[in-house]
């Protein structure tokens, strides 16, 4: 897929449309991720620490127990979802977009899980 144009120019709509085409699991496998980690971990942590009365300066030291799972869960996810969308990412542009956005759906739909237990 070439994306310079005969005047070598860059082509950005050719470019767009093959990528949308050839990379649209792994994009939505991302945009899930976004929402997910955006919407429900963040949010049901600060909702936890609104519900504890439990001020953003404060750390997870002498938190309640349910207030300190939350937030371990959320830092987990935040310290391995790098790994996980370089991994997924590398493999789609290495010629298998389907297996990497059917592994970070599973990843995505386990992290989830692992929230809420």
């Amino acid at each position: 897929m070439s994306i310079l144009a005969a005047n070598g120019r860059l082509n950005l709509d050719t470019f767009s449309t093959e990528f949308i085409k050839t990379f649209w699991a792994p994009s939505a496998v991302t945009i899930g991720w976004l929402i997910q980690y955006g919407m429900v971990d963040a949010i049901c942590v600060g909702a936890s620490r609104n519900y504890f009365k439990w001020g953003f300066p404060k750390g997870a030291e002498g938190a309640p127990d349910p207030l300190r799972r939350a937030m371990r869960v959320h830092m987990n996810q935040a310290e391995n979802s790098d790994h996980m969308l370089f991994s997924m990412w590398l493999c789609a542009l290495c010629g298998l977009p389907g297996f990497a956005a059917t592994c970070g759906a599973v990843w995505v739909a386990l992290r989830h899980m692992y929230g809420f237990t």
